[in-house]
């Protein structure tokens, strides 16, 4: 059975269709009940630019994200620009594996939940997280000052200013002398995680266009794990949740870290897409 309309347009393509990307086109526009045919180019008149120019710049490989500056993230549109990553489906996962901590938390009682975000990006999961949960107050950084302001503008965008500050720094630095050692509910990280070596094998559009510190990840690909695993359990109270996204297949090296990390840790759970693990939950002791 298929799961997307990418696998579609393969199934129409090995069929051999003659216009598979025109046939996946249709079967999308229905299945939205013809909101593709009601759908304009208003928000390329809104950014002054037309056709031709959107096509040079992709052409030269600029994703279309930046072009038109918006992305896409469980539903909600987001301000995307160089300097921040671009938020991705599978990055969906996570925010909804906050999400459920969350409700299980205040389900058990716990009010006023406190979270830190590692590594914000755009912004897209602190202000996911915000606009789907209550009372929650999240402390997002991100080592890149662009980056934080993209955030920003998401944050503002959302008006959620009250509930999601905003700081610069490698990750939990920003967060020391906040009052958030050892009572904060939940850490949560989309850490890059890309061994430097493959790094200049990506698609040129990210490789060429996105910010590279928030992509490689050293020799193995594991650094920031190591980190997070090492030092999350400062700011965690006892039963306090670290959750962050992996790459495919690196599910063996992160139980690794886990199983050597000194019993910090009193459970640690797997999150998979259907086909791949690429969410790890841990519960503090």
């Amino acid at each position: 059975m298929v799961r997307s309309f990418v696998e579609v347009f393969e199934e129409f393509r090995k069929a051999g269709v003659e216009d598979p990307l025109a046939e996946t086109l249709h079967l999308a526009d229905l299945v939205a009940g013809g909101a593709l045919r009601r759908s304009g180019l208003s928000l390329l008149e809104e950014r002054g630019i037309d056709t031709a120019e959107l096509v040079r710049q992709r052409a030269e490989g600029r994703p279309l994200e930046y072009i038109l500056g918006v992305a896409p993230f469980l539903g909600e549109v987001l301000r995307c620009a160089p300097g921040a990553l671009i938020p991705r489906e599978e990055t969906e996962l996570l925010a909804l594996t906050c999400l459920e901590y969350i409700a299980s938390m205040q389900n058990g009682g716990r009010r006023d939940l406190k979270v830190i975000e590692i590594g914000t990006g755009s912004g897209n999961i602190a202000v996911l997280l915000a606009l789907r949960s209550k009372d929650t107050m999240i402390w997002a950084s991100d080592i890149s000052p662009e980056a934080v302001e993209v955030a920003r503008e998401n944050v503002e965008r959302f008006g959620l200013g009250d509930r999601v500050r905003l700081s610069c720094g490698d990750l939990f630095e920003p967060m020391r002398g906040q009052g958030l050692e050892g009572v904060t509910d939940i850490v949560v990280c989309n850490p890059p995680y890309i061994p430097s070596s493959s790094v200049d094998r990506l698609d040129p559009s990210i490789r060429d266009h996105e910010p590279r510190v928030a992509l490689d990840a050293g020799a193995y690909g594991i650094d920031i794990f190591r980190r997070l695993i090492a030092d999350a359990p400062v700011f965690l109270r006892p039963g306090g949740v670290l959750a962050f996204e992996i790459g495919t297949g690196q599910e063996k090296f992160v139980d690794r870290l886990f199983s050597k990390s000194g019993g910090a840790w009193s459970s640690v759970e797997h999150f998979d897409d259907g086909e791949k693990i690429r969410v790890f939950g841990a519960v503090r002791a």
